[in-house]
Formats: C-alpha cells, structure tokens, sequence
C-alpha cells in the first residue's frame, strides 16, 4: 500500500520537467562561457602585441639595443610609450656639439607590422661598468597600441620593465664558418669561369686532337710571320736613315 504523503506520478512528472529545465538552463550557461572564451582566445590571438625590451646587439656584444617589436599577427597602431628618461653614458653630439646624457626613443610610432621593429644602440656594457653607481639601470612604464587607426575600443597595452645590467656577466657563444672550404669552393669557381672559353681550361676531345694541333700551329706560324714582319719594317726605317739623301751628294766632277 502506497503511503499518502508519497509522490504521485504526476508530481513525479513535474520534479522531472524541473530538474530538464535545470539541467538545459546550465548547459545553456555552460555553452556561452565556452563559446565567449573562445572568441576572447580568438581575438587575443589576432591582436597586435607590442613589447619593448632589452637586446644584444647582433654585431657587436658589448652593446646593447633597445628594441619596440610586434610579436602579434596584426599591425599595430598608435605606439605609444610611456617611459622616463633613459640614461646613456654621456658623450657629445658630433652634429650639434651638445652633451647626451638620455636615449631618444619615439613618443608615438604610426604603425607596427607583424614582426616589425624599432632598434636603436642604447649603451656600451663596458663604458658603462665605468659608470657604475651613477647611471640608474631600472626603468618602468607602459606601451599602449590599437589594432585599427581609429580604434573602435579601448587600447591594449603591455608593461615595461627594462634593466640596463641584465647582460652583465653573460656568456656568448659565436660559431664561425669554416673558411678553407669556403675559399677552396671560391678557387674551383674560378677555374670553371676558364673553362668557358673555347681555347682555355682543360678540354676533352672524343676523337684525336688533330684540330686542336692545326689550330696551335697555325697561331704559332701566324705569330712568328707577324714577328719577321715587325722586324723587317724595323730594318727597313733603319736603312733608309743611314742613307744619304740627294741633295748631300756632291757630284763627282767638282771633287
């Protein structure tokens, strides 16, 4: 016997439309959270990313750069950055004569293409281990960037935090090539420019050489013809100078 304060079936059928409606409505939350990361990651993904930051210099070591890169995969506008003044090891402007204690950096940059960056020499490591406890070395502060000219949202931005001794005491490897194959490759390279030459470099002939011979001995014989030539017009302007001439004869009756 059913007791009376237990459910019937239509209570039973209401409770289970509850807990559907319930369940849908989570599952409705759920997916609109999901679906609203994604777009975020999309767009994070998509934004431009401009950072600075601190960077060897590629050619020399001792020398550090100072360098303004998108990293993201749209351009970047309306760089702006927001920064004290850099201080550099002074020294004097060759152009205006003036003394330069501070980096020039951009207040505002138009545009940053993917992979695109501003680089300038900061300072010398070395001339500035001269000047330990006077130049300051921390330096923060804030670059802001749009993804459109006329940005129809808030901008991005990301913090700066650059240390002018981070590269102290750091190890740097360098890998030279090897330049004996590399002049040796440079020597057969010029020996194969002789070979395009009819008559120069080294030949091969698949039947006897007879041609060839003909070809030498008629240049040899050709050379040797034009040499007697050159020595017999020599000879021929030497005789005619030691010559008399007609009018220093004096005619035999008078002797």
């Amino acid at each position: 016997m059913i007791p009376s304060w237990f459910p019937d079936a239509d209570t039973w059928s209401a409770w289970a439309q509850i807990a559907t409606v319930g369940i849908a409505g989570w599952a409705l939350i759920y997916a609109r959270g999901q679906v609203k990361e994604a777009r975020e990651t999309r767009e994070r993904v998509a934004q431009p990313d401009v950072v600075v930051f601190i960077e060897r210099d590629p050619q020399n070591w001792h020398y550090m750069d100072l360098v303004i890169k998108n990293f993201g995969q749209t351009p970047a506008y309306n760089v702006r950055l927001t920064l004290p003044p850099l201080e550099v090891v002074p020294y004097e402007n060759m152009a205006t004569g003036e003394q330069v204690t501070e980096l020039w950096v951009p207040t505002n940059i138009a545009v940053l293409a993917p992979g695109q960056e501003w680089r300038t020499s900061w300072d010398s490591g070395i001339e500035r281990e001269e000047y330990k406890g006077e130049l300051k070395s921390q330096f923060g502060g804030r670059v802001d960037f749009d993804d459109a000219m006329i940005p129809p949202k808030r901008s991005y931005n990301n913090p700066i935090s650059l240390d002018a001794n981070m590269l102290c005491n750091s190890l740097r490897v360098t890998t030279d090539k090897a330049k004996s194959p590399e002049k040796a490759l440079y020597n057969i390279a010029e020996t194969l420019k002789g070979y395009t030459k009819q008559h120069s470099g080294l030949w091969i002939y698949g039947v006897p050489g007879e041609d060839e011979r003909q070809y030498h001995e008629q240049r040899v014989a050709a050379l040797r013809a034009r040499s007697r030539q050159n020595l017999r017009e020599l000879m021929g302007k030497g005789g005619q100078q030691d010559q008399p001439t007609n009018a220093d004869q004096e005619p035999e009756g008078n002797q």
